[in-house]
């Protein structure tokens, strides 16, 4: 039996765009399935919320999807690997980022991608077009306490210990999705390139994918285009593949704040393919803005 969380759970690993705030209230409309699926897993926000133990998450980074992983198996090791780095970083000094940094973008290693994420300007991972990790140190922040992480991760470990994790592309993780799956949907925004692969996000290939999923008749929740200030990720979901739609406020932009700007709030828009209380959506939004007047 599944404990789920009642609150909002603090994140592992910190993701750009991740749902941690609203993740309580989506949760309420995961259908009562056999199997869940989550084929962008990035910060894996609603996976404590999930309540089916059978899942299935992906993602096409390979370092995340390793890190994950061990966060599964091997989640004493992880929380060892960060403090030894951290330890070293609050001893040599920023240089210790730097070396970290360059190990990562020759190996991919796993425990340095969660010490780059942890210690990073405002947690955002960034690579550039040669595939390197070029996010800069938090010179303000000393990365999270490595005896704190630890508790985050052996409770992750619990919440994801049922979850198979795969590195592939999520038509791949969808190919045998039928009537008795759940799958929440959480792509990069539409038409853009992800900040994390050279390949452009291609929306024809997604629409035609919302589509057979809704003919083997499996249950999604899709989180997909929006606002940030005044920028529109204006990409409407064709009519004929949902039966609702709701917004919310998932978070305000790290982008802006790391350019120290006005900070922009972010408004995603929640579509569903099956029949769900409307009225209840309207609470979502609501709660949503409600919990970050606080953060």
């Amino acid at each position: 039996m599944m404990i789920k969380p009642k609150n909002i759970v603090e994140p592992v690993i910190k993701w750009s765009g991740s749902k941690r705030y609203v993740a309580p209230e989506l949760s309420r409309h995961i259908a009562k399935q056999k199997r869940y699926i989550e084929p962008f897993i990035g910060g894996g926000a609603m996976l404590p919320f999930r309540q089916i133990p059978n899942a299935v998450a992906s993602d096409i980074i390979p370092e995340l999807v390793n890190l994950w992983n061990q966060i599964k198996n091997n989640p004493e090791q992880v929380a060892e690997e960060y403090k030894n780095r951290w330890e070293r970083l609050q001893e040599v000094g920023h240089d210790v980022y730097y070396e970290v940094r360059d190990s990562f973008n020759r190996t991919k290693n796993e425990f340095d991608f969660l010490f780059l994420t942890r210690t990073c300007v405002n947690g955002l991972i960034r690579y550039n077009t040669n595939g390197e990790f070029n996010n800069s140190m938090h010179k303000n922040r000393p990365g999270i306490n490595p005896n704190r992480l630890r508790e985050v991760i052996l409770k992750w470990s619990y919440f994801i210990r049922d979850v198979e994790f795969l590195n592939c592309d999520y038509r791949q993780t969808l190919a045998d999705a039928d009537k008795n799956d759940f799958i929440f949907l959480d792509p990069p925004y539409g038409g853009t390139k992800d900040r994390y692969t050279k390949t452009e996000f291609n929306l024809d290939d997604f629409y035609n994918e919302i589509e057979r999923l809704n003919t083997v008749g499996a249950k999604w929740v899709l989180t997909f285009d929006g606002t940030a200030g005044n920028r529109e990720y204006d990409y409407q979901l064709p009519n004929e593949l949902y039966k609702h739609k709701t917004e919310i406020k998932t978070g305000n932009s790290p982008f802006t704040k790391s350019m120290k700007t006005s900070i922009d709030a972010v408004y995603e828009s929640v579509y569903f393919n099956f029949e769900t209380a409307v009225e209840l959506h309207s609470n979502v939004a609501k709660n949503a803005v409600q919990e970050f007047a606080f953060v």
